[in-house]
């Protein structure tokens, strides 16, 4: 796959629908990467457990001291056990679901040959923004600062266009040393890794080759979002555009999953009276009569 073009299919949208409660953030929508990768659920769907304890549900404390029905509950009198059946829903017809495994599969083989190498990158960052995790053990949640995340719109790994969304993960001593902003085109050398999205890890040899505009983030800045944000529990498209929400890696050691929650870094809890979202509209607005892009 010499000088073309690459793009994540594994990030549609519109190819899978699913009932199960935990999709429901999303209205329904889940990724190929979730239903083809990581749960490997279609067409014969997956098994859902629903946990209850029937005395908790009267108002009554439980006889072991717990907080919440979980594994340990398992051969208690109260414990109760549903279990349901899920199954994905394609939304493509017949020709474009063949279509999209083509895609796939294309990107698999580019991905076998390129995954844990070192490439030439380079891009234009459309974003800078914190890199954050929940850590969630033992009824206890940690909210970590582990850096800092360059988005690009698109960028160039090796001589091929990944004309897709591509993460870059910085150190914060990188961040200190290069004060990355929005605008800036770098190039660089860094090593391919895929989690649903394509992230280069460990970059070196990082030149600015055009400055950008805008403030750059430090830790104390960081750090403050981090205490004063908020975890959202919908995901609505106004939020997921705007400039103060990232998407918080989450990592629960009781169930041995992860996944992702949306972060406003502003701390505001309803999107539908979000000041910010009102001001980014007026800005684009704003340079789009000016002729800036």
């Amino acid at each position: 796959m010499k000088d073309s073009v690459i793009r994540n299919p594994y990030k549609r949208t519109d190819v899978f629908r699913c009932l199960h409660p935990s999709h429901s953030l999303f209205h329904h929508r889940v990724s190929p990467y979730h239903v083809l990768k990581r749960k490997r659920c279609f067409p014969q769907g997956c098994l859902y457990f629903d946990w209850h304890c029937s005395l908790m549900e009267k108002g009554s404390r439980c006889i072991h001291g717990y907080q919440y029905v979980g594994k340990n509950c398992k051969g208690c009198t109260y414990y109760l056990e549903e279990k349901y059946n899920f199954q994905p829903e394609c939304c493509l017809s017949p020709a474009d679901y063949q279509a999209f495994l083509a895609e796939t599969e294309t990107f698999d083989t580019w991905l076998e040959e390129g995954e844990h190498k070192r490439f030439a990158c380079s891009g234009r960052i459309q974003s800078v923004k914190p890199l954050f995790e929940l850590a969630c053990s033992h009824q206890q949640k940690q909210r970590l600062f582990k850096g800092y995340l360059l988005v690009f719109k698109r960028g160039y790994i090796g001589n091929q266009l990944f004309d897709d969304f591509l993460y870059v993960r910085i150190s914060e001593s990188q961040m200190a040393r290069h004060r990355f902003i929005s605008r800036m085109k770098l190039e660089f050398t860094a090593e391919v890794r895929f989690d649903g999205r394509l992230v280069l890890f460990f970059p070196k040899s990082i030149e600015i080759l055009t400055r950008g505009w805008g403030y750059h983030w430090t830790r104390s800045k960081a750090l403050v979002a981090l205490k004063t944000g908020t975890l959202l529990e919908h995901q609505s498209e106004q939020c997921l555009a705007c400039t103060w929400s990232l998407l918080m890696d989450v990592r629960d050691d009781e169930s041995s999953e992860s996944y992702r929650k949306l972060h406003c870094m502003k701390g505001v809890r309803q999107p539908e009276v979000c000041s910010f979202a009102v001001f980014q509209r007026v800005r684009k607005k704003m340079k789009k009569h000016s002729g800036v892009e």
